[in-house]
């Protein structure tokens, strides 16, 4: 009776044990990152992100995010998550992916774009161009997102092209750099860190940003003068790892790109509130906000540049031909 027993008992933990290998799924780990604080539109929208993800697989996917320089810098982020460290990385294309792709640097470019509805439509068309060129480094790119339309701010009055000349503009890449040449000013590339100090002490006379990253970082304590020039607008993509997101189940798959596309919808919606609300704040507190008296000027005084950057071979044509395609 008791071998009865014990067999019984023997059997019924087997099959509990085989039923409960059958029944259990693999959980995923997505590890996102960015460079970008967890307070802006962009840090908020991955928080959003990693929620959204954590609901709908039900437990599958565990989803966590990390901001600011808590892991690195937006390269070495990027690094982490080409080889594996992360699942996913937030980053300004040109900027986060340039060593390999160098023409996504054209995504911040003068004078390119209507606006920032326009902007989006193109983040949005070019995702599978940018994914076809960024996949042979193992990446796959996602729920383009823009940082907001930059203008500048100077220590003294901007009101049309001829006060450009001779002032010392910081600019944080070769693009920027080029564009204030072209507009009669110098570019001085100065970390975004340092950029307080450097207006404060007049290494330069102005920078360039869009009306929350100026208020945020309170450089209008220090630059009085806001002119609206439209110039640039930046942007992030999602980059996941490709290796990665082709290893999930194609449900899980799914609800990881349909949640990136509902987070880049909220940062649109957030991001748009924030720089009106941003502007409204500067007002308030005393920036002289200026409307260009000539801005055909300052897009004619760019235009040059578009071929400039075609000459830099056929993979930069086709790149600029693209997104002079999207209406």
């Amino acid at each position: 009776m008791k071998r009865t027993i014990f067999l019984v008992v023997l059997f019924s933990l087997v099959f509990l044990l085989a039923l409960g290998v059958e029944g259990s799924e693999k959980v995923y780990q997505l590890r996102a990152s960015t460079n970008l604080s967890k307070g802006e539109t962009v840090g908020r929208a991955l928080q959003y992100f990693v929620d959204l993800v954590n609901e709908r697989s039900g437990g599958r996917i565990k989803a966590v995010a990390y901001f600011g320089a808590e892991l690195g810098t937006q390269r070495e982020q990027v690094e982490m998550c080409r080889t594996g460290s992360l699942e996913m990385v937030v980053a300004a294309p040109g900027t986060g992916l340039g060593v390999w792709v160098p023409q996504l640097v054209l995504f911040e470019f003068p004078f390119l774009f209507k606006d920032n509805a326009h902007y989006r439509r193109v983040l949005a068309a070019m995702t599978d161009e940018v994914t076809r060129l960024v996949a042979p480094y193992g990446f796959v790119a996602a729920a383009g997102q823009s940082q907001g339309v930059r203008n500048l701010l100077t220590i003294e009055p901007v009101y049309s092209l001829k006060d450009m000349k001779g002032r010392k503009m910081r600019g944080p890449n070769p693009i920027y750099i080029r564009m204030f040449e072209c507009l009669g000013a110098s570019g001085v590339t100065t970390d975004w860190n340092e950029i307080y100090t450097a207006l404060q002490t007049r290494m330069i006379d102005g920078m360039e940003a869009s009306p929350s990253s100026i208020y945020r970082m309170r450089f209008h304590e220090v630059a009085k003068n806001m002119t609206m020039t439209g110039h640039i607008i930046a942007c992030v993509y999602y980059f996941f790892n490709k290796k990665w997101l082709d290893s999930l189940p194609e449900d899980l798959r799914k609800i990881v790109l349909e949640c990136a596309e509902e987070a880049a919808a909220y940062q649109a919606k957030i991001d748009d509130e924030d720089q009106e609300k941003a502007l409204q704040a500067l007002a308030q507190e005393g920036v002289n906000i200026i409307e260009l008296e000539d801005r055909d000027e300052w897009v004619k005084a760019c235009a040059g540049m578009i071929e400039e950057y075609r000459a830099k071979g056929p993979e930069w044509s086709d790149f600029l031909d693209k997104l002079l395609s999207v209406e």
